[in-house]
């Protein structure tokens, strides 16, 4: 996939995080082509596995069965940097806003999204070779097709990583889903 497509899934990711939310997308001329899935993981003390159960099931409904352990290992590397990094700082501790999963589904790409209220970029670390942690970026950089973070116009950020889809696999129909 190209540098261009991905940033159209930039642009597309900043309307479904916008406080509109994803109804406001303009689709084109062809609407049935984006399937969303959200999850917010507001004290959940298991947040990791809800991460990788949403995902799992997500991925399973829309028939990804190829993609499912590289996206629900991926979902899982960004769910624990968000809550480890994305919540560390004071100010986002005291934000109110949740650390948040999305899943977008085109008939091309995965895109799978976490978003935390905190602005820190996100940086893949050297760890020492006994290192226990340290390591998450760099899996889902091994993993995925590519991955990346952008800015929220709101405090935040929206740390993605992006798959190809197999060629075999068909057009996904129009689908909003959001989890609580």
């Amino acid at each position: 996939m190209g540098d261009d497509r991905w940033e159209g899934w930039l642009a597309a990711l900043d309307h479904v995080l916008s406080p509109a939310g994803p109804w406001s997308v303009a689709y084109g001329e062809n609407p049935e082509r984006l399937q969303l899935a959200l999850c917010e993981l507001r004290h959940d003390p298991y947040a990791a596995r809800t991460a990788r159960s949403f995902t799992k099931s997500t991925l399973s409904g829309w028939g990804l069965a190829e993609l499912l352990d590289d996206a629900e290992l991926v979902i899982g590397e960004l769910v624990i940097n968000a809550l480890r990094h994305g919540l560390s700082s004071r100010a986002a501790v005291f934000s109110g806003r949740p650390v948040k999963i999305i899943l977008a589904l085109t008939d091309q790409s995965l895109m799978c999204v976490v978003t935390d209220p905190s602005d820190e970029c996100p940086t893949p670390r050297d760890p020492d070779f006994g290192s226990e942690g340290g390591r998450g970026l760099q899996v889902v950089a091994g993993i995925s097709h590519r991955w990346g973070w952008a800015p929220l116009g709101a405090p935040g950020k929206a740390v993605w990583a992006g798959f190809a889809l197999p060629d075999n696999h068909p057009r996904p129909a129009r689908h909003l889903e959001i989890c609580y």
